[in-house]
This record gives C-alpha cells, structure tokens and sequence, in this order.
C-alpha cells in the first residue's frame, strides 16, 4: 500500500472523528483531559507513521495504552462503552506490538483500527445522549 493512500485513508478517519462533534457537555474535567491528552497522542502516532519514527510511534502508543488507565478513562459504566472501551485497548495493544515489530504497514492498519473504535465509541455516546431528555 502506497504512502499515499495509507495517508488518504488516515485524513478520512482523522477527519471522522473530526466531524463526531466538541466534547459533550456531561464530561467531567478528567475526562475531558484524558480525550484532549488521547487525540495529541493519536495525532503523534499518525505522525510518527508517516515520517517513519519508530521510537515515536512506540512512545505515542505506549502513551495511549497508559491514558486508557487513568481515573478520566472509565467513567461510563454502560455495556457498550465498556465494549467500545475494550475495542480500543485491543487495537492499542495490536499497535504497540506492530510498534515493537517496527512493522509500519501494520502499525497504519492498527492505527486505522484504533480510530475507528473512538468514532464508534464517540458516535455511541453523542446518539446516547441525543436520545436523552
């Protein structure tokens, strides 16, 4: 797969979760810090992946997997948060092997991945909240 169209399919997915919407207004201020510190650090791996920085796609993604135990993380308790939740920390964790790999091609399709279960989950908890009075 070429640079460009792992960078094309990166921007589409970057600017999904760019169009999902601000922060909803119900976040506590630690989770809002924990979103803010996740999109920095999803940012640097993309980054990191298209410059071929190795030690900081390791470092960015090692980054996030601490993020996703932090007090901000776990703060809705639903089943499909907790399912989405648990989608997220299994591409990070795919990521961060593809990282120790220094597999690149396999570090943009985990990349991908991992986006992906934040515009589902985001998606989730913007319909959710909608749906409530």
């Amino acid at each position: 797969m070429g640079t460009h169209t792992i960078f094309g399919r990166l921007s589409l997915v970057v600017l999904l979760l760019a169009l999902a919407g601000p922060d909803a207004p119900a976040q506590t201020a630690a989770t809002t810090r924990v979103m803010r510190e996740k999109l920095t650090h999803s940012q640097k791996v993309l980054e990191a992946i298209l410059t071929s920085d190795l030690k900081g796609l390791e470092d960015h993604s090692t980054a996030l997997v601490n993020l996703t135990k932090t007090e901000g993380w776990a703060v809705l308790r639903s089943g499909e948060y907790q399912r989405q939740s648990a989608a997220f920390v299994h591409a990070l964790d795919d990521l961060v092997a593809s990282a120790k790999q220094k597999n690149l091609d396999a570090a943009a399709v985990q990349y991908m991945s991992m986006t992906m279960t934040c515009f589902e989950c985001h998606r989730h908890i913007k319909n959710t909240r909608l749906a409530t009075p």
